[in-house]
Formats: structure tokens, C-alpha cells, sequence
């Protein structure tokens, strides 16, 4: 009897199976719509599991056949055969452990080797020096703020805090709050490192303007995304502090400095960007290094007092064009920008008389500077440069220079330029003399650890 039926299974079974394929194909298109992809997918994996368990049936049942027939001749029963196991559940994957590593800074170091003489004379700054070597501690503080550091070691010089400031990253608004002591956000070279110069040194009227550091603020700075119906990148950042005392602003007295930039963003193409701004620093600044000169000499240091909160306003324009192609951007890019910059300032005069004058000075300075990646580790770029002083309407310092980069990967540069610049005789006296010059220059910079990335 029991053979009979298991008989009559294995005839039924190979019927169900031919039959069984047909539910796992899609279903019609009027069923389709009536139920969830869901509902479609938690069918098939039914019909799937349905065939397998039916094969594995079919198996059990031709071996027990097998076995009943052989049971009178003696033959050793077939081992039976396990059917599919179910599906094992889903566990979730426990959260990796959190790295010490995480609770520490990015630290980073970078340092310029630089040697450079001049063609026509010899002086004290011919020769090779390490120019500067720069530390950085970079890290997040918590969920609402980050903090970075540079500490800065010039040759000759003590060490100091270059920038050390904490930005917050989770105000409402598009708004973001940094405070400490930064590079104010005046044009667009002011804000960069010796090190991340596109030329060995900086622009003429950048020096000429804001002193050899930069125009640098300890205060609070807020940047905010303005939100347009064009979908542009427009930004507007507000600073104001205590200025570190330079050509156009001087902190002896404390006096607060503000500054106002506001800069567009366009993408001109799939391959170039093109991003203009405007700037303006309203703040003090005191007697300049010739009147103090020109009081010592006439031995009146102890009579005649300048005056120390004299007003001074910087103004700047600047324009900035990048294209780098899609296909060839590690072989191929070029960059063109370019800084016009207005200074007026109050000042005062020694007189024949040995009378101080009051007077307003104005003053225009700029650069342009463009660069053409030719190799994929080659870069060379011309700089055009012309300045005035904020202390003297008359004086003039005009230069131009050329310069070729090599970078081995992006850990190390090399640096090889030469400069021409020219000086009439009212900037050669505020320069202590300084003629026409023309000037080599060598720069190796090398650098390690996870140092930030620079703003596009």
C-alpha cells in the first residue's frame, strides 16, 4: 500500500513542478498594477522557495521508492537527503568602534627653502634660508564647531600664532561665525599662506598696502550664503576687530577695524568658473615711519605729538578665472586673476615750519597674474604688478615677474622665478634706498600630515 502511494507521488510531483515555473513569471499587467512591487517580490521569493522544497520532495520520494524495491534483495537503504535550509535572519551590522585616532587633531607641517640673489648688487637677503616653517592643528571641537591652528616659526624672528581661530558649522540661515585671529577676507591673495603663493613672494601693492603678514584681524568674522533666484554662489562676510598693526591700520591704540566683502560665483562653463568680489576695511592707523623719522631728526620727539587714531580706508576690486578641461584636468588648466586696490588715508607732515599739516592721501595699486598648466607636474605663470604707498601720493613702484613651478605630487613644490622692479626716487626713500633690482629666486616647499585643503 505505502509503495503504491509514493508511486502515485512521484507521477503527480513532476507535473507540479512543470506547472510551478509559470507563477514565478511576471505577472500580467493588470495584476502588476493592482499590487505593490513589494507584494510582487515577497511572491516570487514564495514561488522560489515552493519549487525548491518540491525537488527536494521528488528526491526523498524516488530514493524511498528505490528503497522499498531493494528492501527484499537486501540493499543497504540510500542516506536521505536534506531539503533546503530556510533563510538565515538578517542581523544588523554592529557600528565599527570609534578610533582613538578620532579624538586627536590633524597635525600638519610645511616649511620654505629659499634662495635668491640679486643681478645688479649685493646686499644681506642674498643667500639661501629657511623662510618660514608653519605648524597646523587642525580638528573638529564637536558637532557645532571646528578649530585650526598655524603656528608659524620665521627665521630670525619668534615664533607666533599666524592664525588660530574656531569656525561654528551648525548655525541656522546660511550663517557661519569664526572668531580668533584670521586673515580678513580682503580680495582674494591676502588670505592665502607664504607657502600656497602663486609666485615666491606676494604682489608689490599687497606689501606696499597691508605690510609683509597680510592684513590679519583678532575679532569675530560672519559669512552668510545670500539666497537668490538665480541659484548663484553669492556670499557676504562681515568682520570686525582689533587689525595687527601694519601700513594701513595700526592696533597700538586698539582701535576696532571693520571690513565688508561680497563675492559672486559664476560657472561660465562645464570646464571654467569665473568669481568676482568687492572689499572695503574702514579702521585707525597712527603716525607713519617718516614722520617719526622726520621728529626724531629735528629733536622734537618730546614736543610734537602725532596723532594716533588717524583714519585710513582700503578699498579692492577683484576678479578671478579658472578653466580646467573635464578630460585632460591633471595635464591642463590655466587661471587668470587679478586685484585692483584704493587706499586713503589721513596723514600728517613735518613742515618746514616744524609744524605738523594734516593731509589725505590716495593711493592705487594692483596685479595680474596669469598661469598655464602645459604638463601634467609643470606650470609656468607671468605676474604684472604696479603700486603706490599709502603714506605718499607721489611715490611709485612698477615690477613684472616670471615664474616656473614643478610639483611632484601634491605633498612638494618646486619654484624658479625671476623678478624686475622699478622704483622712482620717492619709493626708493621709503624703501631705505632700494633701487631698480632684478632678482633670482629659488623655492623648495615640502610638507607632511593632513594639511587642509585651500579655498577654491
Amino acid at each position: 500500500m505505502t509503495r503504491r502511494i509514493l508511486q502515485a507521488w512521484a507521477r503527480l510531483l513532476p507535473a507540479l513542478v512543470l506547472c510551478t515555473p509559470t507563477l514565478a513569471q511576471p505577472f500580467p499587467e493588470h495584476s502588476a498594477t493592482a499590487a505593490s512591487t513589494e507584494e510582487m517580490e515577497e511572491l516570487r521569493a514564495e514561488v522560489r522557495l515552493l519549487q525548491e522544497q518540491i525537488k527536494a520532495l521528488q528526491l526523498q520520494i524516488q530514493i524511498l521508492t528505490g528503497s522499498a524495491t531493494g528492501a527484499g534483495t537486501g540493499a543497504a537503504p540510500a542516506p536521505p537527503i536534506a531539503g533546503p535550509e530556510p533563510p538565515a535572519p538578517q542581523v544588523a551590522p554592529a557600528a565599527p568602534a570609534k578610533s582613538p585616532s578620532l579624538l586627536n587633531p590633524a597635525i600638519s607641517a610645511v616649511f620654505q627653502a629659499i634662495g635668491n640673489t640679486s643681478l645688479r648688487r649685493q646686499d644681506d637677503s642674498n643667500g639661501f634660508d629657511l623662510s618660514e616653517a608653519e605648524v597646523a592643528f587642525q580638528s573638529v571641537v564637536d558637532p557645532y564647531a571646528k578649530m585650526d591652528l598655524f603656528l608659524t616659526f620665521p627665521v630670525g624672528e619668534t615664533p607666533e600664532v599666524e592664525e588660530g581661530f574656531v569656525t561654528t558649522l551648525a548655525l541656522p540661515a546660511a550663517l557661519q561665525l569664526k572668531g580668533g585671529r584670521y586673515k580678513n577676507a580682503f580680495g582674494k591673495w591676502n588670505t592665502l599662506h607664504a607657502h600656497a603663493f602663486f609666485t615666491v613672494e606676494k604682489p608689490i601693492a599687497l606689501t606696499n598696502f597691508f605690510g609683509e603678514e597680510s592684513l590679519t584681524t583678532d575679532g569675530l568674522s560672519l559669512g552668510f550664503l545670500i539666497p537668490n533666484p538665480w541659484d548663484l554662489y553669492l556670499e557676504s562676510t562681515s568682520e570686525v576687530g582689533t587689525a595687527r598693526e601694519g601700513v594701513s591700520f595700526n592696533s597700538s591704540r586698539r582701535a576696532l577695524t571693520t571690513l565688508e566683502r561680497f563675492s559672486a560665483f559664476f560657472t561660465t562653463s562645464p570646464d571654467s568658473t569665473l568669481e568676482l568680489g568687492v572689499s572695503g576695511a574702514w579702521g585707525k592707523t597712527g603716525p607713519s615711519e617718516a614722520l617719526e623719522e622726520a621728529i626724531a631728526d629735528a629733536e622734537l620727539s618730546g614736543t610734537l605729538e602725532p596723532e594716533e587714531k588717524l583714519r585710513s580706508r582700503a578699498y579692492g576690486i577683484d576678479a578671478t578665472y579658472k578653466w580646467k578641461p573635464l578630460q585632460l584636468n591633471t595635464y591642463r588648466s590655466l587661471l587668470w586673476q587679478t586685484e585692483l586696490l584704493l587706499s586713503r588715508r589721513d596723514s600728517q607732515q613735518l613742515n618746514p615750519a616744524l609744524v605738523l599739516e594734516n593731509q589725505s592721501v590716495s593711493s592705487l595699486g594692483g596685479y595680474s597674474y596669469f598661469e598655464w598648466q602645459f604638463a601634467k607636474r609643470w606650470l609656468g605663470g607671468v605676474r604684472a604688478d604696479f603700486s603706490g604707498f599709502p603714506e605718499s601720493e607721489t611715490a611709485r613702484e612698477t615690477g613684472a615677474a616670471a615664474v616656473l613651478r614643478f610639483r611632484p605630487s601634491e605633498f612638494q613644490e618646486l619654484r624658479f622665478q625671476i623678478r624686475q622692479s622699478y622704483r622712482n626716487d620717492d619709493a626708493a626713500t621709503l624703501l631705505d634706498g632700494s633701487e631698480d633690482d632684478t632678482r633670482i629666486f629659488f623655492e623648495w616647499i615640502p610638507a607632511i600630515g593632513a594639511h587642509g585643503a585651500h579655498k577654491y
